[in-house]
């Protein structure tokens, strides 16, 4: 490689590292993150900036936190459904830096998902590496083959099982209450502004957001458990892009005694109901 493109690049996908702390039991903030993926830049060159991308309209101390740090925040805004759409900004921008950055030889990377195959392709062809900086438990296996992974959780200094005992978070029969009481009002709060509530967007995003477990696979078994016990259903939305493989979906089962409680559905008995009007003959006879 050149001398004078030995320089490195940031790209952050926020959203997939926050989601990816959780597995953890973990927040973080952007300056740790900034700090932990410039350490990585400095093994392979000087450092030449970088862009994090996500939503900043939903969180705007996020936002001007990473541009404090020094890494440039890049607005994409969700879709009217919520699905966060960092994705295709990164690819377009990173693509940008390969191609036209003759000073940038090594991109770093804030995700593991496996949409950036195609971008760890075109780097190669262009002389540049991609190299990962994500927590390892989000990672695309796909991703592993073709690029090399510095574990966030690593570069953070997360305390991991290999490194000794960590208490784990159990859920009691009352917590269980507790917690489908959360994840009805959630899903009925998603309702209300989506069009459908996706299922594997509702085990792997939103049940993590609302602190109903440690993990992607914990919440997936509450899901499933509640399906079972018909607190919610699950349905198909048709998919216009691929009609052979519709989209699963989950909605309450609003008919279920406990979701109409936790709903306020079940209303108390009026304590003063209007009585039947009495007949002229039965007013007489009671004077």
């Amino acid at each position: 490689m050149e001398e004078n493109n030995n320089g490195v690049l940031i790209a952050i996908d926020w959203e997939n590292i926050r989601r990816g702390a959780q597995l953890y039991n973990q927040n973080v903030t952007p300056a740790s993150v900034c700090d932990a993926m410039r350490n990585v830049a400095g093994v392979f060159g000087p450092f030449l900036g970088g862009k994090a991308f996500g939503d900043w309209s939903l969180r705007l101390d996020d936002g001007a936190a990473f541009n404090q740090a020094g890494i440039q925040p890049y607005q994409a805004p969700r879709t009217m459904a919520g699905k966060d759409r960092s994705d295709p900004a990164i690819l377009l921008e990173v693509y940008d830096w390969v191609r036209d950055r003759d000073d940038c030889g090594v991109v770093i990377l804030g995700s593991g998902d496996s949409d950036y195959q195609v971008l760890v392709d075109k780097a190669r062809e262009r002389g540049r590496r991609v190299i990962l900086c994500a927590f390892s438990q989000s990672v695309a296996r796909d991703m592993l083959a073709i690029a090399p992974l510095f574990p966030l959780e690593a570069e953070l200094g997360f305390q991991m099982s290999e490194h000794g005992d960590i208490a784990l978070v159990e859920l009691g029969p009352n917590n269980i209450d507790d917690a489908m009481q959360i994840f009805v009002k959630g899903v009925d709060s998603l309702e209300r502004r989506l069009s459908f509530v996706g299922y594997s967007k509702l085990y792997s995003e939103w049940m993590l957001d609302w602190g109903l477990a440690n993990t992607e696979y914990e919440c997936r078994g509450l899901l499933d458990q509640w399906l079972d016990e018909n607190v919610v259903e699950r349905h198909h939305v048709e998919n216009y892009n691929n009609p052979q493989f519709p989209t699963a979906a989950v909605r309450l089962v609003r008919s279920n005694e406990i979701v109409r409680e936790f709903l306020g559905l079940n209303r108390p008995a009026v304590n003063n109901p209007v009585l039947p009007a009495q007949s002229a003959e039965a007013v007489r006879a009671e004077a």
